[in-house]
Formats: C-alpha cells, structure tokens, sequence
C-alpha cells in the first residue's frame, strides 16, 4: 500500500520581523497561506493541518477557505516547537509521514513533495529532507516513528531541531536526503525584503532558474555530454533570436525562459514521444511554462499572422542546430528530405516543418527588422 501523507503547516509566529501578519500576505491569487496549503493539496494530500495562534481567527478563517484543518496552539509564544506538537496531536493516527513547513517558506514546488513522497515510498526514513545545491531545505518529511518522541515530556533545548540531530547522530541510516530542482527550499519570506524578492520569484516560479536546470540534467534526468552540449546551442540562438526581437523584457518575450526552453528541449530525448514525454517530466516537477515550450518544440501549431512566443523561438532554434554547430535551414531539411525521400509520410511532415521554419524565420527577420544571419553572427559567422 502506498504511505498515507499529511502536512503541518505553521501559521502561529506573531511576524514580528515582518511587521505584517506573514500567512495573510497577498501572493499569487491568493495569500501566502493559501499557497502553501495549495501546495500539498495540489501533491495530493487533501486536509493539511495549519496550526494558528498569533491573531488566530484571522489565519483560520484563511485556512479553512483554503480546504486545511485547523490546530489552534494556546501557547504559541512558547515558541515554534510548541506548535509542532500541536500539530502531531491534530494527526491522525493512520499516517505514514507528515511533511513539516513553516508558513513563511511558501514558493516550494509541487516537484519537490513529489520526490520526497516518492522517496519515502521507495525505502521509508525516519526523516527524508530535500537538498539543493549541496544545502538541505523545507520541508522535511517526517516518518510516524518520531511522534512518541515530538510527544514526549522531555521539551529539547533547541526544539525539533535537536531532536533530529540526535536521531541522525546515533541512527544516520535512519535520514535520507534527496536532490531536488528547486532553489525555493530555502527561500524565506521572513522580512519585507525577503517578500519582495519572493514575489518575483513566485512570479516566474513556473521555469527553471539555469542552476535548477542544472539539477534536472545532471542528477533528475541525466543527459550525455553530446545533449547537454545541443541543448546550450539551442539556448544560445533562442536568445539571440528574443533579444533582437521588439517584445523581449517590460512583460514580453522572456529571454530567461528561452535560455531555460532551449536547454530542456531535448531532456527525453531517446525515448518515444520525447518531446511530450519530457513535457511531462517537467510538468510534474511543477515546472508549467518549460513544459509547454518542450512538449511543443517539434512541431507546432504556430501559423502566419500569429504572435512569436518563447514556444516558436526555440522551436526554430532547434531548427538551426544540428549537434552543437549551427546549419543553415535549407541544408537542415534538405538533408532531412533526401533521408527520408522513400518514405511518403515523413515526407510530408518534413515538407509541413520546412514551411513553418521559412514562416517562422520570415516572421523574426520582419520583426527584428534584421537579416537571421545578422542577429546571429556573435554566436557563429555562417550564412543561414
């Protein structure tokens, strides 16, 4: 059977360094509470339990709009671990696990519970945490054994925080650790700043930054050296192709998520359907935007008087690169026409993908008001 999950989220804190109530924050189309219930719930688990106190009715009335029970903790100026056990007691006795995530710690994707759940699935651990970039981060998922000792009468100096360093010092097999692609686990909206600067990110949290690709290559979805290296050709020209472009930036055309789409095109590459399978890949570590442009990059549904999106330009970048060099459009296809000229029905998809890249490139030399070969003659002086 698969482990039955839940979620603590803690919503208690009297947001002192904020000046402003943290979990009632407007973020997205809703507020920071509403998004951190949203994550679990979108990861499957239904009823995450918010454990309030500071201005209570407030953050309940958002918590229960949001589908989380409720855990209200009287004594919550006592400090955090208070509430955790608040928390646990508000569990119900049939779960495996429950992950642990404060309040302020709201831009974690779906991904990363995903891969945790799934960790713990395949070989379950007293404690499983998420890393990024060599640094563990929020939330841990914590196994049902550890509740008797949240419980106990003993109250740790240091709360939670020791007693799981004691367990990984005297148990270490008993702690997992599992890479995910997502910076956002240590992101903490603890000062206005910080909110601020996670709003941006909330903003674009649907692509992968170039260090989050990076994970998804190397340790999610490996790629040999040979792909890796296409897929920074591919990145190059698209961004070359956004930047000559009258709509890049100002909330147009994204030159970040041309560079993210061109390196993630190919990531399933090998496998059947490899664009929509990488799509799916994607999708599922919450990465929406990316997904799109990859599921699509093949072929399109992009005709002639339809605006250019990141989707077209890295399409028709990956058009341009055969390997890692770049190759003129009429030579891709023509090459790719006499491979297939005994096969009628390649041919004609050939043919419809030939059309479209001219459309497309026609399109982008228009706009840019510029020859293709002169917007990418810094990256290779060739003739396109």
């Amino acid at each position: 059977m698969a482990p039955r999950l839940n979620a603590i989220i803690l919503a208690a804190g009297l947001s002192s360094r904020m000046g402003e109530l943290k979990a009632a924050l407007p973020l997205g189309q809703g507020t920071v509470l509403e998004q951190c219930v949203g994550l679990f719930r979108e990861c499957g688990i239904d009823n995450p339990v918010v454990v309030t106190g500071h201005r209570a009715g407030e953050i309940e009335a958002i918590a229960q709009r949001a589908g989380a029970s409720i855990a209200r903790n009287p004594d919550f100026a006592a400090g955090m671990y208070s509430s955790i056990r608040t928390g646990v007691r508000h569990l119900d006795d049939g779960i495996s696990a429950f992950f642990l995530l404060p309040v302020d710690i709201p831009l974690v994707r779906p991904g990363s519970i995903r891969l945790l759940a799934r960790s713990f699935a395949d070989a379950p651990a007293a404690i499983t945490y998420p890393v990024f970039a060599g640094r563990r981060g929020h939330p841990p998922l914590i196994g049902r054994g550890l509740i008797p000792a949240i419980l106990g009468p003993a109250h740790p100096k240091g709360g939670l925080r020791t007693l799981l360093a004691r367990l990984e010092e005297g148990q270490p097999g008993q702690v997992a650790e599992v890479t995910v692609a997502d910076a956002n686990i240590h992101c903490d909206l603890d000062s206005p700043e910080d909110y601020r600067k996670g709003r941006d990110r909330f903003s674009r949290r649907d692509f992968p930054t170039m260090d989050e690709c990076t994970v998804i290559l190397r340790h999610l979805h490996p790629m040999p050296e040979k792909g890796l290296a296409h897929g920074r050709l591919v990145a190059e020209i698209a961004v070359a192709l956004c930047m000559a472009l009258p709509g890049h930036g100002c909330g147009g055309l994204d030159a970040e998520l041309c560079r993210v789409g061109g390196w993630l095109h190919d990531i399933a590459k090998g496998a059947a359907d490899h664009e929509r399978q990488g799509g799916r890949w994607l999708r599922e570590l919450g990465f929406g935007r990316a997904a799109e442009i990859v599921a699509a990059h093949r072929d399109l549904s992009w005709q002639k008087g339809d605006a250019l999106t990141e989707k077209e330009l890295v399409s028709f970048a990956d058009k341009l690169a055969r390997g890692n060099r770049m190759i003129g459009i009429d030579e891709r296809f023509q090459e790719k026409l006499a491979l297939y000229k005994d096969m009628p029905d390649a041919v004609q998809a050939i043919r419809k993908r030939y059309d479209q890249a001219l459309l497309i490139k026609a399109a982008v030399e228009d706009a840019a008001g510029q020859g293709l070969d002169t917007i990418l003659a810094p990256l290779m002086p060739c003739s396109l």
